[in-house]
């Protein structure tokens, strides 16, 4: 079984605007709290007309959220190979052994770490293929790394990494992507149910 860390790509940066409207969704449903308090405050100073530092107290409230919150897989999914720099997903059906089984992960709640101005984004993953039963037949802890760098922190970071199967009976197996943040040492996993079909 063979690992490729595929090279990380990012989406729009429009969506952190999204991020910042969940953020004050949960907010307005928390009696108390850091971010419910930052958000307050950047809905007050947003109502009296004071749009920068509003705009900077719904930053706060952003970061605050990112920090508490566990490190999370907000969507994990079988992709195709790459065409024109872009991946596409992958069609409902088996793979065959030996064939690279192309995942795509974004996460949520990892850290940063900074460098002169400069932000980086490090996680680890690791993979286990085994049976619904729970029966591991293949395992590698140091699976491949998921990098960014930056001049400001981005919270719309996702990435590939690529899987050749080994050789496989015909039938259903789980994968178990384990995604582990280096800058503040959470870890999370998510399973993807697929099948092999016969040679």
């Amino acid at each position: 079984m063979t690992a490729h860390a595929e090279r990380p790509r990012m989406r729009a940066a429009g969506r952190a605007v999204a991020a910042m409207g969940i953020v004050l969704c949960l907010a307005t449903a928390a009696a108390a709290g850091e971010v419910a308090d930052k958000a307050a405050e950047a809905e007050a100073l947003l109502q009296s007309g004071e749009v920068a530092p509003a705009f900077e107290a719904l930053s706060a409230a952003v970061d605050s959220f990112w920090a508490s919150a566990p490190l999370t897989i907000k969507q994990a999914y079988f992709v195709a190979g790459e065409d024109g720099g872009k991946f596409s997903l992958r069609p409902d059906g088996p793979f065959r052994s030996g064939e690279t089984a192309r995942v795509h992960l974004e996460p949520l709640g990892y850290g940063f770490s900074e460098d002169s101005g400069i932000f980086h984004i490090a996680l680890t993953t690791s993979i286990e293929i085994r049976t619904p039963g729970g029966l591991i037949l293949a395992k590698t802890e140091d699976f491949g790394r998921l990098e960014w760098v930056g001049r400001a922190k981005s919270r719309t970071f996702n990435g590939r990494v690529g899987i050749d199967l080994p050789d496989l009976k015909a039938g259903d197996y789980e994968l178990l992507v384990t995604v582990s943040d280096q800058a503040t040492q959470k870890t999370t996993s998510v399973t993807l149910p697929f099948s092999v079909a016969a040679n």
